[in-house]
């Protein structure tokens, strides 16, 4: 390539970056839309990878001898997952906030195990080939208050439901070629009490923290802890990257022979929301 053409390269380059920049200045200084007055919504769309640890029982019907406790990573070589979550954010009045996601996580692993164990009442044997899938559909539903406000700072405590389903499946080939899936599936409601600390920086970003979570006396407890950075990069069009840890215990009765389980989802994430 010779000079003449690198230098209108270059050129052309640094133009469309000053282009850039100028628009993105001049978004800054617009008006967002609004559906409802006096209220702002964000809705959209998160992508995330997270690594999982955890263990599950599941007897048939609680009978005595009829299930294991089967840890998710060591028994089913199940360690990571991919997730996506399903978005919607308001503000009304300035001072009440909601929170509404969905998620979905189905990490899945493929392992010959080395021991025998019990999943509802059905034997797997040591050296048994198992193509397994853990799945969580997690629904959320958050609100909190402004009680204080300090220059850009911004502390709300609130309270909330979870209402997390966990669905578990083992699919194996026995002596005979014959294929046999073995499904289960569980739910669980949390309520929820927590906090969300915001701090409004300026260029349309906002960092925020959220901590919510609740113990269940004899059913098991979960918590949710969160770190993020939204930047609003145009009017009405917002991007996010989050940190976050999802743990989850269910104990049904507090009695050794019911279903449970115990997962955490610890990782990243990142997405795109639209305002109205």
């Amino acid at each position: 390539m010779n000079s003449d053409n690198s230098k209108k390269i270059h050129l052309i380059a640094l133009l469309t970056g000053l282009f850039f920049l100028i628009n993105l200045s001049e978004a800054f200084a617009q008006e967002s839309f609004r559906l409802f007055p006096n209220s702002r919504f964000f809705t959209g769309l998160d992508w995330g990878y997270y690594f999982v640890s955890g263990e599950f029982l599941v007897p048939a019907g609680g009978r005595p001898g009829s299930g294991s406790k089967i840890d998710a990573n060591l028994d089913l070589g199940i360690s990571q997952t991919e997730a996506v979550t399903i978005t919607f954010d308001g503000t009304i009045l300035d001072n009440h906030f909601i929170n509404i996601d969905y998620s979905m996580f189905m990490p899945s692993g493929l392992r010959r195990i080395t021991r025998d164990f019990l999943f509802h009442n059905r034997l797997y044997t040591e050296n048994t080939l198992i193509d397994s899938k853990i799945d969580f559909n997690w629904l959320r539903f958050f609100y909190s208050y402004r009680a204080y406000e300090e220059g850009s700072l911004r502390i709300s405590p609130g309270f909330g439901v979870n209402h997390v389903r966990f669905g578990a499946t083992l699919n194996n080939a026995t002596e005979d070629g014959e294929f046999v899936s073995n499904v289960r599936r569980l739910d669980l409601t949390y309520p929820t009490i927590g906090i969300d600390i915001r701090f409004l920086a300026p260029h349309g970003l906002d960092f925020r923290w959220q901590l919510e979570g609740m113990s269940l006396i004899m059913r098991g407890f979960m918590t949710n802890a969160r770190i993020s950075a939204n930047w609003e990069i145009y009017p009405d069009i917002n991007i996010n990257f989050c940190v976050s840890n999802r743990l989850t215990q269910s104990v049904e009765d507090n009695q050794e022979l019911n279903n449970e389980w115990m997962f955490s989802f610890t990782g990243m994430s990142a997405g795109i929301a639209f305002g109205f």
